[in-house]
């Protein structure tokens, strides 16, 4: 079953971990406003619950050896909102109780054991059943606070409703949560239109890339825009290296594939024109004499680019196996140049080896195959007499394979760039069947699995190429395959 792969977006993580970053902020920022709102109401409450009880113990007055309340002078008081009942005891029991307390005759205040002249505040029940707080003195009358008898002191209970205060905590939580929520979407919409300015360069230059054609004849770029930002300008600029070597790669593929077309068409064609001829005309003996032996060349060169061709896709991947071992390089250049003497007779004459410790650590095939490549190319690019040189030497604690030899053609620093492309040959001609362009590419690709750098110099109709990176046979250290 098909498994649809999940998306994500940078803009709705950036708004959701803005929003969820400010949103822990405002909830902090609220919460302490919301508690400290609270703390102060109550402690308001606390306030206006005392000053009520100081009035009244201020009301209550001693008259012979008994204690009076005037509550004509609490008119205010009892306009209070607040639900509220009070009651007064004296040493023989309670004196005063509040009309409150008249729909309730069997209950009393709360009367706790209290020191003379100190008071307390508490949560209670109120008669009626709502929640309230209770303020509880045991004080003296103010005739005798400066007397040195205390003979009658007073007990004070006054409760009185919390409702007021309760509803405006709920009123400012509810009005905290509706600004808490409004702050929240509108912190959200600015968080938006900031992300969606941040990502605009972006959407700008993916509506550039949109524009690009890799197919194009001509390089394009992404242009350079007015206003550079730094996290974006390396965006552009491998962009625009990746853009470039595509483009040149796909350049290079349209010519190698019309290349090979054009090798593998001509031996074809000669197959058909010696086919035709030879079934239009099949007693002519000029033509079937050497049939046989024309058709098994031209199958022999087709062969040879086949093979090139599969050796050169081989080399291009890392699939290849590569198995390091001693090699003496004298004696593989020697064989190599045995198996060319077919080719070039004089070969021994023209070639000198200018090797001094001939033991090196590498894989037996590619440096056969590289060696092969580039002798081949130095014997039949070269004069006719000149000498080939093939040198091994050590330059800043490293060694160098080298192979120099003189050339016919002046090379172009364009043919010099584009000599290791594959089916590239300098000669546009193509004067010889022999030779296809892919021996270069070839030895390219080895040096790269092998982990050698290939150099190409040429000056005053000389060439030389030069690999470097070869291990000497007593490394401690050898390459892992």
């Amino acid at each position: 079953m098909y498994k649809q792969s999940q998306t994500s977006s940078i803009k709705r993580n950036l708004v959701n971990s803005i929003s969820l970053v400010f949103g822990i902020i405002i909830f902090a920022v609220y919460l302490s406003v919301d508690l400290s709102l609270d703390s102060w109401v109550d402690k308001q409450f606390d306030k206006s619950l005392i000053n009520k009880a100081n009035y009244m113990k201020s009301l209550v007055k001693v008259s012979g050896d008994r204690l009076s309340f005037d509550d004509e002078h609490l008119s205010e008081f009892q306009e209070d909102e607040d639900v509220h009942f009070y009651q007064l005891w004296s040493s023989s029991g309670s004196f005063k109780r509040s009309k409150s307390l008249v729909q309730y005759p069997q209950i009393d205040l709360l009367q706790l054991s209290l020191p003379l002249n100190t008071n307390q505040l508490l949560d209670v029940t109120l008669p009626n059943g709502e929640e309230g707080r209770a303020f509880i003195s045991y004080f003296l009358p103010e005739s005798e606070q400066l007397s040195a008898t205390h003979e009658h002191p007073a007990y004070l209970a006054l409760y009185q409703s919390s409702r007021s205060s309760e509803s405006m905590l709920v009123l400012i939580d509810i009005l905290l949560i509706v600004t808490f929520f409004i702050s929240i979407v509108v912190m959200r919409y600015i968080a938006i239109r900031i992300v969606d300015k941040g990502l605009k360069p972006l959407q700008t230059m993916n509506a550039q890339i949109k524009k690009i054609g890799i197919d194009q004849s001509s390089v394009t770029e992404l242009p350079e825009p007015d206003l550079q930002f730094d996290e974006i300008e390396p965006i552009r600029k491998e962009l625009n290296a990746f853009i470039k070597a595509n483009q040149v790669f796909l350049q290079n593929e349209k010519r190698l594939t019309g290349d090979i077309a054009h090798e593998l068409k001509t031996p074809i064609a000669e197959i058909m024109s010696l086919s035709e001829i030879y079934i239009r005309y099949p007693e002519d003996e000029r033509i079937g004499a050497t049939y046989k032996q024309d058709m098994l060349k031209i199958a022999q060169r087709m062969k040879k680019i086949v093979d090139n061709l599969l050796l050169l896709q081989k080399t291009s991947s890392a699939t290849i196996q590569i198995e390091l071992e001693a090699i003496d390089l004298y004696q593989l250049i020697s064989e190599v140049i045995t198996e060319l003497t077919f080719k070039y007779s004089d070969a021994d004459n023209r070639i000198q080896i200018l090797i001094d410790k001939p033991l090196i650590f590498g894989d037996s095939f590619s440096l056969h195959t590289i060696l092969q490549n580039l002798i081949d190319n130095a014997l039949f690019y070269s004069p006719e007499g000149s000498q080939i040189t093939i040198s091994l030497v050590t330059k800043q604690s490293n060694l160098v394979l080298e192979v120099r030899n003189q050339v016919c053609t002046v090379l172009t620093e364009q043919d010099i760039a584009q000599l290791l492309e594959p089916m590239y040959q300098a000669d546009q001609s193509r004067t010889s069947n022999d030779r296809y362009g892919l021996g270069l590419s070839i030895v390219n690709n080895l040096c790269r699995l092998n982990g050698y750098q290939l150099d190409v110099v040429y000056q005053e109709r000389e060439i030389g190429f030069s690999i470097q990176g070869i291990e000497h046979h007593s490394a401690e250290i050898r390459k892992e395959i």
